[in-house]
C-alpha cells in the first residue's frame, strides 16, 4: 500500500493511493499550487496489519507535532535540581 498525504490550502486533507512508480492510481483534481507544501508518502504492506501500523505511527507523529518530543533522559536537563520555593 502506497499513499499520498498532502494538505490543501483550505486545510483538507488530500489521500492519494500510488501506484509502484509513485504516481497517483486516481489523483485529486487539485493542482500543485492549491497544495501547502507538506507531503507525505507512507508505504506499507497491504493488509490489516500494515493498515494498523501505518495508523499507529500517524497518531505518535500527531502527537509528537502537538505536544513535543518527549523529553531526553539524558539532555541537558538530566542533573538540574528541581526548584522548591
Amino acid at each position: 500500500m502506497r499513499r499520498r498525504y498532502t494538505i490543501h490550502r483550505d486545510g483538507d486533507l488530500l489521500v492519494e493511493e500510488l501506484d509502484a512508480e509513485g504516481k497517483a492510481i486516481d489523483p485529486e483534481p487539485v493542482p500543485p499550487e492549491e497544495r501547502l507544501p507538506v507531503e507525505l508518502v507512507v508505504m506499507a504492506p497491504d493488509g490489516e496489519d500494515g493498515r494498523a501500523q501505518l495508523l499507529d505511527l500517524m497518531e505518535l507523529a500527531l502527537s509528537i507535532e502537538a505536544e513535543g518530543p518527549p523529553p531526553n533522559p539524558n539532555g541537558p536537563d538530566k542533573f538540574k535540581l528541581p526548584v522548591i520555593s
